[in-house]
């Protein structure tokens, strides 16, 4: 759980690295489990910096709806969030991490 209350979604269904000019887009697709949970983001642990290992990681969180909520299909609860990234960041980055509450997915440079 975040200081603010976010949560990690339940599942990373996708994940995408696009070049872009100047830099490069990470965009997560995911599913909680129920509709009605909100503001998708990619959160970085380190600040947007890999480890040692070249690895940058970021945690996918949203807020859970406010009021009990269907489950319904699993296209109407897709969620998706992305972050940019400079090439001066993505810098002795080997691969990135997207991590959600039962599993994460990665993509290696």
């Amino acid at each position: 759980e975040a200081a603010d209350g976010r949560l990690l979604i339940l599942e990373v269904t996708d994940l995408q690295v696009e070049r872009s000019q100047g830099g490069a887009i990470i965009r997560a697709a995911g599913l909680p489990p129920t509709q009605g949970w909100w503001k998708a983001e990619l959160v970085s642990e380190t600040r947007g910096r890999p480890d040692e290992k070249g690895v940058l990681t970021y945690r996918f969180l949203v807020y859970q709806p406010l009021t009990q909520t269907r489950v319904s299909t699993p296209q109407s609860r897709l969620l998706t969030a992305a972050v940019f990234l400079s090439d001066i960041r993505l810098e002795g980055v080997a691969q990135i991490v997207v991590q959600g509450e039962t599993n994460s997915l990665s993509s290696g440079r």
